[in-house]
This record gives C-alpha cells, sequence and structure tokens, in this order.
C-alpha cells in the first residue's frame, strides 16, 4: 500500500510527494526480478460519450525537468522562459470519437512523477515558470484548483504514473478532486491488471450527498462542487481544495477524543518494523511514550491540518516512527474512528464498517468510499488493519509490456 499525493513544488513544477503513512512504500517501488526497458506501448482511449477529447502525458525525465510525451512517444523537455505563467507548447493529443479505436502513443523514454491529463470540449491551459533559483529547473504550472485558474471551467481529470527502470507504477487518485472517470489497465510480467474507474453516475451522487450534508451540519461542503455552466457538477473538490475556511469543524470532535484520552490510553501501530506506541494527553498533548516527536508535539489539530495530513501535529515527517504515528491519526481523524469500539487500537482495531460514522467526519472521503469502488479520498487512505487489501486503485508491474488508459465509466 502506498500513499501518494499530488504537488506542485514552489517553482510550479509536477511531481509525487509520497506521504509518510507506511513503512511499506519501500515495497512499492522495490527492484523487480526483470527491470523494464524504456519501451512501453500506451493506448488511450475516448469512452466519454464525447467526440472531442484531449489527452496530454506530463511529468520530469531523470534530472527532475519537466516536460510532456510528444504524440510519438518522446519526452519533450520545457523550455526555460524569461516571463512567469509563460503558455507551453501544444502537446495535446487529439483522441478519436467516443468508442472509437484507441490512439497510440509509442512511449519510448522514463517519465517520473507523471501524469496523463483528458480534458473534453476544449484543451487545457499549461504554463511554464522560470527556474526558481541559480541550476534549477523551470516548473510546469498545471491547472489548479481556484475559481481565477484559467482552467476553471474545463472538464478535465488525470491519473498519476512513474516510468523507470525499476517499474510502472499508476494510479487513480481522488485526493485532490473527483471528476471524469478514469480507468487503467496493463500487461507485462506481473499478468493482466485493471483499475475500475468512477461508476457512472457517481459525481452527481457524491456532489448531491455533499449538499444534502451541508444542509444537516451547516459545513461548507457544498462549496466543494464546482458546477458548469448548466448546473451539473463539473468536479468536487477535497476539503483540503475548499474555497471557504471549515474553522472549527473538528473542535467538538476533537474535545471529546482529548478528553476521552486524559484516562483512557490509546495504541498506535506503526506496523511494519515501526512498533507500537501507546500514549494519553496530558494537558493539551497527546503523549507517546518513547516516541521521538522530533520537537512537534501531538496537539489538536485544526481542520486544515486534519483535512490535508500534512501540517500542524500531522506534518508529513518522512518514514521514521513519528511519521508513522502522525499519518495513522490523520487516517483515525478523517474517519473519525477514535471513539468507536476498538479505537483506542489504531488501526487494527476498527475495520471500515465502523468509518465515517460520526456526525464529525470526512464526508467527502465518506462519500467517495460509498459511490467509488476504490482509489484514495484523502492522503492517508491506505492506512488500515493490517493484512488489509490496498484500497489505492493502482497497478504495478517491473517489466510492462503495455498500458491503457480510458476515459470514461465504460470498460
Amino acid at each position: 500500500m502506498v500513499s501518494r499525493r499530488s504537488f506542485i513544488t514552489a517553482a510550479g513544477a509536477v511531481g509525487m510527494a509520497t506521504a509518510a503513512s507506511s513503512p511499506l512504500w519501500s515495497t512499492a517501488l522495490s527492484s523487480p526480478a526483470s527491470a523494464a526497458t524504456a519501451s512501453l506501448p500506451i493506448a488511450l482511449r475516448n469512452n466519454s460519450g464525447s467526440g472531442t477529447v484531449y489527452a496530454y502525458i506530463s511529468g520530469s525525465d531523470s534530472t527532475g525537468w519537466p516536460g510532456f510525451v510528444t504524440p510519438d512517444g518522446h519526452f519533450q523537455r520545457l523550455p526555460s522562459p524569461s516571463a512567469v505563467l509563460t503558455p507551453t507548447p501544444d502537446y495535446s493529443i487529439a483522441l478519436g470519437a467516443s468508442g472509437s479505436s484507441a490512439t497510440d502513443v509509442p512511449l519510448a523514454d522514463y517519465v517520473i512523477g507523471g501524469r496523463v491529463w483528458f480534458s473534453v470540449g476544449k484543451k487545457i491551459q499549461f504554463f511554464v515558470n522560470p527556474p526558481g533559483g541559480s541550476g534549477g529547473v523551470p516548473g510546469l504550472v498545471q491547472p489548479g484548483f481556484t475559481s481565477s485558474d484559467p482552467n476553471w471551467e474545463t472538464n478535465w481529470t488525470f491519473c498519476e504514473f512513474t516510468y523507470n527502470s525499476a517499474n510502472l507504477y499508476a494510479n487513480i487518485s481522488y485526493v485532490d478532486m473527483v471528476a471524469l472517470p478514469v480507468s487503467m489497465g496493463s500487461t507485462g510480467s506481473g499478468g493482466a491488471q485493471s483499475v475500475s474507474p468512477l461508476p457512472s453516475g457517481a459525481l452527481a451522487s457524491i456532489a448531491t450527498g455533499l449538499q444534502s450534508q451541508h444542509a444537516i451540519d451547516g459545513a461548507p461542503w457544498d462549496q466543494l462542487v464546482a458546477k458548469d455552466a448548466g448546473g451539473a457538477a463539473l468536479r468536487i473538490l477535497a476539503p483540503a481544495h475548499s474555497p471557504t475556511d471549515f474553522g472549527s469543524y473538528w473542535n467538538a470532535y476533537l474535545d471529546e477524543v482529548w478528553s476521552y484520552y486524559q484516562s483512557h490510553a490509546l495504541t498506535v501501530d506503526g506496523q511494519g518494523s515501526i512498533g507500537s506506541f501507546t500514549g494519553t494527553v496530558s494537558g493539551d498533548t497527546l503523549n507517546f511514550a518513547g516516541l521521538n516527536t522530533n520537537g512537534v508535539p501531538f496537539t489538536k489539530p485544526s481542520a486544515v491540518d486534519i483535512f490535508g495530513c500534512a501540517s500542524g501535529p500531522l506534518y508529513n515527517s518522512g518514514g521514521d516512527a513519528r511519521g508513522a504515528v502522525a499519518a495513522r491519526l490523520a487516517a483515525a481523524l478523517n474517519r473519525s474512528s477514535l471513539l468507536v469500539s476498538g479505537g483506542d487500537n489504531q488501526p487494527s482495531g476498527v475495520t471500515p464498517p465502523q468509518y465515517y460514522q460520526g456526525g464529525t467526519t470526512n464526508h467527502y472521503a465518506r462519500l467517495v468510499h460509498q459511490y467509488a469502488s476504490i482509489g484514495y479520498a484523502f492522503p492517508y487512505d491506505d492506512v488500515g488493519p493490517t493484512g488489509a487489501a490496498p484500497v489505492d486503485g493502482h497497478l504495478q508491474d517491473g517489466a510492462p509490456t503495455s498500458w491503457s488508459i480510458s476515459l470514461g465509466s465504460g470498460q
């Protein structure tokens, strides 16, 4: 299981952030018995129902320089501009009509921290920024999650991947948003693998659920739904990208948790070789015996900390013990599982049917998992009972012979 969050670097460069939720990360990208060569046939399919669909393949080369894969399968470095927000060349790949034969891209170069993008109706606008400092690389500026972004009214989506000498690793993700459905399949040394798309109608159902939740608790769940000119859901933002601050949403729940663990012990299993840590609340701090917190104690996190899983007491400290404990606390908070039966033993003391049962919970994640068969809904959504099946929606092959990506709910 691998927890991943997409991100844009300070210079605007596309990349992947590996969330320190699990020591199992090392196994996900370990060297396979037979290493892949830089030759991978990609089939891009339009099953969206629309006759106008564009695809893009972005990422970085092995030096970290950003660029796009051209239709002939070669990685093209972006030029280094002199001004910020310089439009990139047009690297769009026009797909055929819905249901037509796949558009083949014979990928001939490795791509690190990549994305395969799709847009319906019109092209995505990408930009490039100058290097952030001496010896730096330019930064790719991707579509953002605010209404001021030039791509706001464009219907776009993506999946994530890395293709290097070790393997092809690709995944769908709802950590940032829910949008157009994407499915994937691959063949190779690992056999035939597939990842299912968001089911037909799920986007509208999740949007309706969030609007209903706003009517119940008054929190800005409805503000996560971006609509097109006709009022239909265009995309649904994760709470970490909410245009409205959730403010004190979690405060009452956190008060209950902190009060309960003043007189009860909480055990958190870091899993793998990390080991377990047991703690109680003293004052405003949850203290775990024997755990080095790197000078950042586990005080009550804010709504931003909980939804983003990357700041305050839940900051990503890497693959150390503190990072493992923080990841499991973040998962338990998003799922509101710290006060349910077995909640004092994280993460194996609770099971998925016990997640999201409280009135105060991550209702975006609850609804994503209600309607989507697989896919992350927050950065540490791979945290679960030891031995549990992965939920991230990924495929991985050490020697891939083909990779197909389809837009639309049909396979």
